[in-house]
């Protein structure tokens, strides 16, 4: 079939009847019934070759369903379908206030060279509204307190020590110390030593348990297709007291969605150039970027959750245990720019690294014992550290280019940027060391970045010494994986 039989059936009142060629009392419409028939397929075979049967059966399905009537469509068309879709907000959609979603607004400071202001509140700001997100102390107390959920006997609320004892073996050496979760863990345990010095909350039980709960947080910029802008930034957060085994199988959708990142896109632009009569600079963009992700961070960490890091939270478990639960962030996963975009690095500049101070000129002697020594000076969010940030911000809103050499030196030594990222402002004043909560991702940083790079240099070394060696190669790897070796 092809488009042809669009144009046979189509009736035009102005041309005269011609009679047809079928047999009497049959209408002209091919091998079909009736003309929806012949359309419907037409439609189906000659608008793409990607359709399937099912496709077919679903549109039939559909104008033969109840209520259907074509006149309801006079006027209606995609574009109208995705301006609709575009505005609607279900009450009870993806982002459903049932499940504790959320939506609020931030502000950004816009800064200019030659715009001087008394303080940073007197800066123009840019409002981002429309954050959808969910309140961190509400995600927590509904994920802990669900007595119906499977999970719920699944949680270890206490850490401890795991060993291995090889005792079967003819000289068994002592039991060996395994790590496998947060739960066993040198940083759960220290963590519930400090929580055991602490004064106890006035009023509490002796006999309540004081607990610590593990939050391992992740985010990660997508593109949602291969063409196109089309993207996506969400915030999720997993619990670390639950066995990675459970957690980590995305049958169990153990990731807690926390928010999504708007971009600024054009209409920052435009809005930024209303203001100063020119559009930003890639330098102002890019504080603004970092400075709308502190600033949803700031709106996730808000007083009720450092209430709850400092003195608990009193949960009926859904094991129907109370107790005190303390939430501590363990680890922030994310990519290396996320990384360097949440603590408020410059992205490979003079000291690249998220965790200690070694330089762009060091990096060829990693694994050295030099290296090594380098690396055991961490980065350390002292009060000197975030002094200087303030200095060098203060300065950026008294009219001082981002890039000026008065901003540069308070900050480009340690290769930081005039912005005091959420996790120092809020967790700073209880001993948190922002940089050591980002964790190496592996399989951003290593699957997809070191191991990837060296598997390609090494495939090409071999592909140099001839055809025959890959091919050798490709013979190894089948019969130490799958047993067999392929001719």
């Amino acid at each position: 079939m092809t488009r042809s039989l669009a144009v046979e059936v189509e009736e035009d009142p102005g041309e005269p009847e011609v009679a047809s060629p079928d047999p009497p009392g049959q209408a002209h419409h091919g091998p079909f019934e009736n003309v929806s028939q012949a359309r419907l397929t037409d439609h189906y075979y000659g608008r793409s070759d990607t359709h399937s049967r099912d496709d077919l059966d679903d549109i039939i399905h559909v104008i033969t369903s109840e209520g259907f009537d074509s006149n309801d469509l006079r006027g209606f068309s995609a574009r109208k379908a995705e301006q609709l879709l575009d505005a609607y907000r279900p009450l009870n959609g993806v982002f459903s206030g049932e499940d504790g979603w959320v939506e609020g607004t931030v502000n950004v400071p816009l800064p200019k060279t030659f715009a001087k202001y008394k303080t940073e509140s007197d800066a123009p700001v840019y409002p981002v509204s429309d954050i959808v997100y969910r309140r961190l102390l509400d995600l927590i107390t509904s994920v802990v307190t669900d007595a119906g959920s499977r999970f719920k006997d699944k949680y270890y609320w206490v850490g401890h020590k795991l060993f291995w004892d090889p005792s079967h073996s003819p000289q068994p050496p002592d039991p060996i110390r395994v790590f496998t979760d947060c739960y066993n863990s040198d940083a759960q345990l220290a963590e519930e030593a400090e929580l055991r010095k602490k004064e106890r909350v006035k009023g509490d039980e002796p006999g309540l348990e004081y607990v610590i709960l593990p939050l391992l947080f992740w985010s990660d910029a997508t593109a949602l297709s291969n063409f196109g802008t089309a993207s996506l930034w969400p915030i999720y957060v997993y619990f670390g007291n639950l066995s990675k085994y459970v957690r980590g199988r995305p049958t169990e959708f153990a990731a807690q969605h926390l928010a999504y990142i708007p971009a600024l896109g054009d209409v920052f632009k435009e809005f930024y150039k209303g203001v100063y009569g020119k559009g930003p600079t890639d330098d102002v963009r890019r504080f603004c970027k970092r400075e709308l992700f502190t600033q949803i961070w700031l709106l996730l960490l808000d007083d009720d959750f450092i209430n709850a890091y400092q003195n608990g939270i009193l949960l009926t478990c859904g094991d129907g245990v109370v107790r005190r639960v303390f939430p501590r962030i363990f680890t922030y996963s994310a990519d290396y720019p996320e990384k360097v975009l949440a603590l408020g690095l410059r992205q490979l500049a003079e000291c690249p690294c998220p965790r200690c101070y070694t330089t762009r000129s060091q990096i060829r002697a990693s694994g050295t014992k030099a290296d090594e020594r380098r690396r055991a000076k961490k980065r350390e969010d002292s009060p000197w550290l975030q002094a200087n940030i303030l200095r060098a911000r203060r300065f950026v809103f008294q009219g001082h280019s981002i890039a000026s050499q008065r901003v540069t030196k308070l900050l480009n030594t340690q290769s930081l940027t005039p912005l005091q990222n959420a996790f120092s402002q809020r967790l700073s004043a209880f001993g948190v060391n922002c940089y050591e909560l980002f964790a190496p991702d592996l399989m951003h940083e290593f699957e997809l970045g070191v191991w990837k790079g060296v598997f390609s240099h090494l495939m090409r070394i071999l592909a140099a010494e001839g055809a025959d060696k890959v091919t050798e190669y490709n013979r190894r790897y089948m019969s130490t994986t799958h047993g067999c070796v392929l001719s």
